[in-house]
């Protein structure tokens, strides 16, 4: 998948990876995720994902309205 502006995703992905399970731990922690942080980071996320990949962006939604469960 290349980014909106045509570079690689990779640095992106990476960047993502870290800020949910950053955000994981604080919503085990909150026993919620934090609003702000999600419509901070969908923001950010639809930047770069082009439009023809709506997957990741409809599983953002999807892991904000899960609530947090501790790990197994």
């Amino acid at each position: 998948m290349a980014a909106v502006g045509g570079g690689a995703v990779s640095a992106y992905l990476q960047k993502l990876e870290e800020e949910l399970r950053l955000e994981r731990v604080r919503a085990l922690e909150r026993g919620a995720v934090d609003r702000e942080w999600f419509q901070k980071t969908m923001r950010w996320l639809v930047e770069w994902v082009p439009e023809t990949e709506p997957a990741l962006i409809a599983a953002l939604g999807r892991i904000v309205r899960v609530p947090p469960t501790l790990p197994s």
